[in-house]
């Protein structure tokens, strides 16, 4: 299996091959979910997923909280009822301590 795998419903995701991600899309949610599930149950590290994922991707984070793997990562796709800038601030400042946008 990948280590750093993209899993979405949006198309955008596709470009994320050009730096060696490997890139499931999908217009069908359930498979798109499928999908995640398979990947966080193998040997992949990082898990890339969008908001449309997100509520089924918090279930998985629970089963998978106390393991260091797989590390999931939420991907604002800049759609029209997501706030990317203050999306990207957020992950940031989780991710460093501080706000630094």
């Amino acid at each position: 299996m990948p280590e750093i795998v993209a899993c979405s419903t949006n198309e955008s995701f596709i470009i994320l091959r050009s730096v060696g991600v490997t890139v499931y899309v999908d217009n069908d949610l359930k498979n798109v979910e499928e999908h995640i599930a398979k990947y966080a149950s193998s040997d992949s590290k990082i898990i890339i997923y969008d908001a449309v994922s997100e509520a089924y991707v918090q279930t998985l984070l629970e089963k998978y909280e106390e393991s260091m793997y797989p590390i999931f990562l939420k991907l604002p796709s800049g759609l029209k009822h997501e706030d990317t800038l203050s999306e990207l601030k957020l992950l940031v400042e989780k991710s460093i301590g501080i706000s630094i946008i």
